[in-house]
């Protein structure tokens, strides 16, 4: 098995922090990203992944690589959800539009560093103690139901614990300071800027995520550098999808659905596992026809109530202006 391999680790590792660092270094700089430049990064994102996909077919198994294969499209399914809530957060902070390369640079570390703990925590508990599967399981089913039967519910950030603590503990300054996540303000004393509270939420949102994403990983495969590799490259792709889903936001509809029944499907295979096993391939194709419904259904059927306009550029076009008192919602600011 390749997770018993020291260097298989070790190379994977590297190859991430030098992503990383490409990322940081070369990509995040300030700038407004289009999207066309978000459209090829998707594209680069998603082909370095498959890259990784080939080696482990080459230096591991079949096996491993169609597991890899299957939990890298679970988790790059789930991570549009993520992005669907870093579009409200960058909304609700009026964060502008270049400098949310920045806060999610930032985002994408949190997820990385929150996946890391529950993949290690999750495999060690399902190794020690095989029931706990039924209790993720059941779990995953419930979200699925929660997600399905949700609608339009929108997250609201200003209910973030994390974030009440921090305005109730720190200066704020009202205005961004560049890319800063500290300034001075009048008097010369320190504050946070809003940029901080943005990058706090963003990590806070992080965990409640992997709570809901990493379950579903583990019903794949148990294999902790599978999970983590297909995790860490599904992660890196966020940035560059997230402007693509800001830019294509009307054209996602029904794909909440879609989340529910793949999440209600691998939920169901670790209950299920006791009694019958289901295959990796099977899980494959339930997962892509479930998503490639829900896409289909978006682009041929009518939604929306008649009369309904689409607000998904007002949405867009509010992330670029700044608050004018900090974390306000943007209907605060008017």
């Amino acid at each position: 098995m390749l997770s018993d391999q020291v260097w298989v680790w070790v190379s994977f590792n590297a190859l991430l922090v030098i992503l990383l660092f490409l990322d940081l270094i070369v990509l995040g700089r300030a700038r407004t990203v289009t999207m066309r430049e978000a459209v090829l990064g998707t594209i680069f994102w998603t082909a370095v992944a498959f890259a990784v996909n080939a080696a482990i077919f080459v230096f591991g198994t079949r096996g491993e690589g169609t597991d890899f294969l299957t939990a890298y499209i679970v988790e790059r399914a789930l991570s549009i959800d993520n992005l669907f809530v870093f579009l409200i957060i960058f909304s609700y902070f009026g964060v502008p539009k270049q400098y949310q390369m920045r806060a999610l640079l930032w985002g994408i570390v949190g997820a990385l560093v929150a996946r890391a703990i529950f993949i290690t925590a999750g495999v060690a508990v399902i190794n020690a103690f095989e029931p706990v599967v039924f209790v993720l399981g059941a779990f995953l089913v419930y979200t699925a139901y929660k997600l399905a039967t949700s609608g339009n519910t929108e997250v609201d950030p200003g209910r973030n614990i994390a974030l009440r603590l921090a305005r109730r503990f720190f200066r704020i300054s009202d205005d961004y300071d560049g890319q800063k996540l500290l300034t001075r303000v009048s008097g010369g004393a320190l504050a946070a800027t809003p940029m901080l509270l943005v990058i706090i939420v963003l990590a806070t949102t992080d965990v409640v995520f992997a709570v809901d994403s990493i379950p579903s990983v583990l019903a794949i495969t148990t294999d902790g550098f599978i999970v983590w590799s297909s995790n860490a490259m599904a992660v890196l792709g966020m940035r560059p999808l997230f402007f693509v889903i800001a830019g294509a936001i009307a054209h996602f509809r029904y794909l909440q659905y879609g989340l529910a029944a793949v999440l209600g499907f691998v939920g169901f295979k670790m209950l299920s596992s006791g009694f019958f096993h289901i295959s990796t391939e099977i899980s494959l194709a339930v997962i892509l026809a479930s998503l490639g419904v829900s896409m289909l259904a978006s682009r041929v059927l009518p939604g929306g109530e008649p009369g309904e306009t689409d607000d998904s550029d007002s949405d867009t076009d509010a992330m670029s202006s700044g608050p004018s008192e900090p974390g306000a919602p943007k209907e605060a600011r008017n």
